[in-house]
């Protein structure tokens, strides 16, 4: 069991460190400039200028929209950072590891009964 315990407890800090790694890529990308006046084709009023309600759902999806494309840039970045990967296949082997003690003290439990 404390085997198992210990390779858990090696999978969540080698995904840990990939998570700062790839926080630390989408820190670095650049932030887009607050939106003015939002794009496209919002219904106008009589004034030229859409209703209120309209305008910040406009504003809000261009928001998300900025958002998700910093963290899909960051993601990608992360991706193609040496040192991402080689975190990655870390992650991935402590993963391995932990699945197989798990098993195999899974395995010895059922053999005893």
């Amino acid at each position: 069991m404390a085997e198992s315990k210990a390779a858990w407890d090696q999978v969540g800090e080698d995904f840990r460190a990939l998570g700062r790694q790839v926080k630390q890529h989408y820190d670095q990308r650049p932030r887009p400039e607050e939106p003015g006046e939002p794009q496209g084709g919002a219904p106008e009023s009589r004034e030229g200028t859409p209703p209120a309600d309209r305008r910040k759902v406009d504003e809000a999806l261009q928001k998300l929209t900025e958002s998700l494309e910093q963290a899909f840039s960051a993601l990608g970045d992360a991706v193609r950072d040496p040192q991402v990967g080689e975190q990655t296949r870390k992650a991935a082997g402590s993963l391995s590891d932990a699945l197989t003690a798990t098993f195999a003290e899974a395995s010895e439990r059922f053999r005893k009964k």
